[in-house]
């Protein structure tokens, strides 16, 4: 289904249509950070975007420090970016918009 693993210029295309997630320098993964205003909202984002990424089946990496979060993405199996990425990055960037905005 998506597991084309896409090539520098389609990369580039595709972070064209997401706001924020930086490259990482080998190109298998993509990643974005945030900082909310207490420990207990980053928690609930983490909860939230668990959910995301069981509905798509395509799991993040997390890493949480207090009020800051980071998600990397990669398709571990197509051993690269691939488009499950940018359309979990773009739910991601609209759960943020839609709930979290007055949190960050």
């Amino acid at each position: 289904m998506h597991k084309h693993k896409l090539s520098t210029t389609e990369i580039a295309q595709a972070l064209k249509t997401i706001q924020g997630w930086t490259l990482e320098p080998d190109e298998a993964f993509m990643n974005k950070q945030w900082q909310f205003d207490s420990f207990k909202t980053a928690m609930d984002f983490i909860a939230k975007v668990a959910e995301i990424a069981e509905r798509q089946n395509h799991h993040p990496e997390f890493l949480s420090v207090y009020r800051k979060m980071r998600i990397r993405l990669s398709t571990h199996d197509a051993s690269g970016l691939t488009q499950k990425d940018f359309d979990l990055a773009a739910e991601i960037d609209g759960l943020i918009a839609n709930q979290f905005s007055h949190c960050i």
